[in-house]
């Protein structure tokens, strides 16, 4: 290489000079040329990214010395089949995350070069990226740098999920780019919801009291913009946040919130946040069932027909504990109109069982017409209690609603009969069940038939065994026809009405290999039915089956596990 560059050197003082040529250069000329071109510079090494590092300082050079050191990173993240953690990404890593960060927050970038650059420090995924992303956050603009802050979004995600999110001013500056992002003028919904996403795992506690404060900002439900930004978006996502932090200050304004009417679409994220902090949540929504609160009693007077009580008496429910059922119980009973009649009684299967709550709810039933010109009901109300009937786990009820069945008339006869049919299935003793196929075959359609052969068959294999039923549970489960779950189905049932404590424990240990999302509700529940004051180790294993399914990225699995997820809760809240 020096011998190249020396003859050009010769070559060029020829043509300038006129009078060196090769032939006349002496020994001491040729001397001075070789010692000269020592001097000049060696050729750089074209793949050393440190190479282009020095390169970020010349303006001129400056964007392709990102593109190329964007390249070297996805290259070794390719050969690394995307580990972070690999030596030789970690050891690039050291060399260009800290330059290419300063080049962002230094600003003077042209917009292609910007995009390009925070796409890279994104995906590094690297503390060291802080400053970048969280200049990107704090200077959102619609329209301006919204790709800028989907990617940062995206990095904070990612480096809360890896443990690797520590830096306060980049978690302060997600919130604050949360706080003034208006879901309304965003042009794309993944921006919208990666930010959301980000928030929600990052949950750091310093939002608690900034979640509150988004709480109680009117709302105009009238103006599509305030309500696609306040509830759909700002205040959804800081009562998610407040869940996730278990935070026990929030109950009296969920509670509020809940009896607010202009924010009644947010009524059951706030009720699923309240099943987080119990203790705190139970007298709060027992004053506003009772309505001995004044503050919230100002609220419920804005309320038609008390319609509030229904909606208050189900997010009691689901925190499950015997003072909420007692309070329940009296608030049925006191109930002067069909719709909270109604909605109350169905509530009433989440509770621990209690000699009280069948005939309570067979009363309401009665006292409730089968049809109802109340405002609060749409169609039937008998439906919903014939369905929930089956949850109460009393096979006395089977009897009941075979007569339900046969006695039913006019337009509402075959909802009855069919969804009556289901129930029934679902308690029937070995005893009961000749009386349940003959209302199927004269009440029921090829479903009810199918349905029928699969609960029959378990039935007359287990008689009252609930271990036998528990080992049902273990056969797979086609996925086709729609009534092939029947058989699980029918057995979570049964091993829920003849179970014990024991019981309890196999069903915890089957659940994970029920992957059907109806069977597998349905042996959440009869694990519920049979801890009547709750069990914090098997929250514990329900909990470990609904993180281990969130890992895969099934949506349709991560779905079916709301189930699991709210009998943990609910398992929690009765062993306090």
């Amino acid at each position: 290489m020096k011998t190249a560059r020396t003859l050009r050197l010769v070559a060029h003082l020829s043509l300038t000079t006129g009078s060196l040529t090769a032939a006349s250069l002496n020994a001491a000329s040729l001397g001075a040329v070789l010692a000269a071109s020592v001097l000049l510079p060696a050729c750089a090494d074209e793949n050393d990214p440190g190479t282009w590092v020095k390169r970020l300082d010349d303006p001129a050079q400056r964007p392709q010395a990102i593109k190329r050191l964007a390249q070297f990173f996805d290259d070794a993240m390719s050969k690394s089949e995307k580990n972070r953690d690999d030596p030789q990404v970690k050891g690039l890593l050291d060399q260009i995350a800290e330059p290419l960060a300063k080049q962002y927050t230094a600003g003077n970038l042209d917009e292609k070069t910007r995009k390009d650059l925070i796409k890279v420090l994104a995906d590094m995924r690297d503390p060291r990226t802080g400053p970048a992303l969280a200049k990107a956050l704090n200077e959102y603009e619609p329209g301006k740098n919204d790709e800028d802050v989907k990617y940062a979004a995206q990095a904070v995600k990612g480096m809360a999920e890896d443990g690797k999110l520590a830096d306060q001013n980049l978690i302060d500056a997600l919130w604050n780019c949360f706080s003034k992002f208006q879901a309304s003028k965003a042009k794309s919904i993944n921006l919208v919801q990666d930010l959301h996403d980000a928030v929600l795992t990052v949950k750091s506690p310093s939002y608690a009291t900034k979640a509150l404060d988004k709480l109680s900002a009117p709302v105009d439900p009238k103006i599509p913009e305030q309500s696609l930004d306040q509830i759909q978006f700002w205040q959804r996502t800081a009562i998610q946040v407040l869940k996730e932090l278990k935070y026990g200050p929030a109950a009296r304004p969920l509670v509020t919130m809940m009896l607010t009417p202009s924010k009644r679409d947010l009524f059951a994220t706030a009720s699923s946040a309240l099943m987080a902090i119990p203790k705190e949540a139970e007298p709060l929504l027992i004053a506003a069932l009772k309505g001995t609160d004044p503050d919230f009693a100002k609220l419920e007077a804005m309320w038609d027909q008390k319609s509030y009580q229904m909606m208050i008496a189900d997010a009691l429910a689901w925190i499950s504990r015997p003072a909420g059922r007692d309070a329940a119980l009296a608030a049925l009973d006191a109930a002067d109109n069909d719709g909270n009649r109604a909605g109350i009684a169905q509530t009433l299967y989440r509770y621990p069982s209690d000699p009280r709550v069948v005939p309570a709810f067979l009363a309401a039933y009665k006292r409730i017409p089968d049809s109802s010109d109340n405002a609060l009901i749409g169609g039937n109300p008998h439906v919903p209690l014939i369905l929930a009937a089956a949850n109460l786990y009393d096979t006395s009820l089977c009897d009941w609603l075979l007569n339900e069945i046969a006695t039913a008339k006019g337009d509402e006869k075959d909802a009855t009969a069919l969804l009556g049919l289901s129930s029934a299935m679902k308690i029937m003793s070995p005893q009961q069940a000749g009386n349940v196929g003959k209302a199927v075959a004269r009440d029921g359609t090829p479903r009810e038939s199918d349905m029928y052969k699969l609960a029959n068959g378990v039935t007359q294999k287990c008689g009252t065994d609930a271990s036998c039923y528990v080992k049902v549970l273990n056969d797979p489960i086609p996925s086709s026809p729609p009534t092939a779950n029947m058989a699980a189905i029918k057995a979570a049932y049964m091993a829920a009405i003849y179970g014990n404590a024991a019981t309890r424990r196999e069903l915890v240990n089957v659940i994970e290999r029920v992957r059907d999302g109806g069977a597998r509700l349905s042996v959440a529940q009869a694990i519920l039915h049979l801890s009547p004051q709750g069990d914090v180790n098997t929250a514990v294993a329900l909990e470990k089956i609904v993180d281990a399914d969130a890992k895969t990225g099934n949506k349709a699995v991560m779905s079916d596990d709301d189930a699991l997820a709210k009998v943990a809760l609910m398992l929690r809240s009765r062993a306090m």
